[in-house]
C-alpha cells in the first residue's frame, strides 16, 4: 500500500502508516535470529511517534452537552411568534401587491 492509498488520512498519519509500514517490512525480511522481539519492537516505533510530537490523549466528546432538561421552546410563546410572523408576512405581501399596482398602468 503506497501513501496515496490514503487519501483520507492528513500528512502526519500517512507518514506514520508510511513509517510503520517500512519498520513492518524490515521485520518480515529479516531471518529468524535476527527479527527483534515483537513487544521492543512495537515499543520502538511508539517512542520514534512520541520523538516526532505525538501524545496520547484521553478519549471525550467533540462537544460537552449541557444538560437538556428545561430547555427548548415554550409551545404557547411558539405560537404567539409564530401568528405575529404570519401576520407581518401577510402585510409585507399585501404592501408588496399595492406597490406593485401602483406601479403598473
Amino acid at each position: 500500500m503506497a501513501n496515496t492509498d490514503l487519501p483520507n488520512l492528513d500528512q502526519a498519519t500517512r507518514e506514520a502508516v508510511a513509517a510503520l509500514v517500512h519498520r513492518m517490512r524490515q521485520r518480515d525480511e529479516a531471518t529468524d535470529e535476527d527479527r527483534p522481539d515483537i513487544e521492543p519492537f512495537a515499543l520502538e516505533y511508539v517512542m520514534a511517534l512520541r520523538f516526532r510530537g505525538w501524545r496520547p490523549t484521553p478519549a471525550q466528546a467533540a462537544v460537552s452537552w449541557g444538560p437538556l432538561v428545561g430547555r427548548g421552546t415554550d409551545p404557547e410563546r411558539h405560537a404567539d411568534l409564530l401568528a405575529e410572523a404570519r401576520i407581518d408576512c401577510a402585510n409585507a405581501a399585501a404592501k408588496l401587491k399595492a406597490d406593485e399596482n401602483e406601479r403598473l398602468p
